[in-house]
């Protein structure tokens, strides 16, 4: 009786992938690329409120990457290192050409976060307007968030809406973990003074 031996292809984390591009294998680049592009567009949204913008960030930020890899110390930290130069780029970008909202920029798509979904909820087709007022609740969440500090904005969005944990949001932000939680504590607080005919 033969033994069926299954095989299963090792996926390569991260430190793998940053040790192959730096040896000249590109398309090792091109997989941390597509592991990191989607969570990198939503950060950069976030903090910008506006698709085109997000991605002109995002292609800035990988081409950065690529440009000082061999500057990243921990190698298997590749996701918080990238995450932290969209953050710079996109506080940059918006401190260069001001905060540019529209409405159809906050209708957000099938990726949406958890607050994002409401207007997806089964509920929310049985009352006449629900979908309307979900669609402005929508709005206005994207437009509280543009108006929080830099720092504000940045942790409530890592930790909050990304689900980043309160160590990675600190190494992005160069900062401590209590510094982390003072941000997103005084982030939501401002988002419920602007929110209150909502909730």
């Amino acid at each position: 009786m033969k033994s069926q031996v299954t095989t299963r292809i090792a996926v390569p984390d991260d430190a793998a992938l940053v040790r192959q591009t730096l040896a000249g294998r590109r398309t090792a680049f091109d997989e941390l690329v597509e592991r990191y592009q989607r969570r990198a567009t939503s950060v950069a949204y976030r903090l910008l409120g506006n698709l085109h913008d997000a991605l002109e960030v995002c292609q800035e930020a990988f081409i950065r990457a690529y440009r000082g890899l061999q500057t990243l110390e921990d190698q298997q930290k590749f996701g918080p290192w990238l995450l932290r130069i969209v953050t710079n780029l996109s506080l940059n970008f918006r401190r260069s050409r001001g905060p540019r909202l529209s409405f159809e920029d906050c209708l957000l798509g099938p990726d949406a976060s958890r607050e994002e979904q409401i207007s997806d909820a089964p509920h929310s087709e049985d009352r006449p307007g629900a979908k309307l007022m979900a669609a402005e609740l929508q709005e206005r969440i994207q437009a509280a968030i543009a108006t929080l500090p830099p720092q504000q904005r940045t942790a409530l969005v890592l930790f909050s809406i990304e689900q980043m944990p309160q160590k990675d949001v600190a190494e992005v932000m160069k900062c401590s973990v209590e510094a982390v939680k003072w941000h997103v504590f005084q982030a939501r607080k401002k988002m419920k003074e602007q929110l209150t005919e909502f909730l």
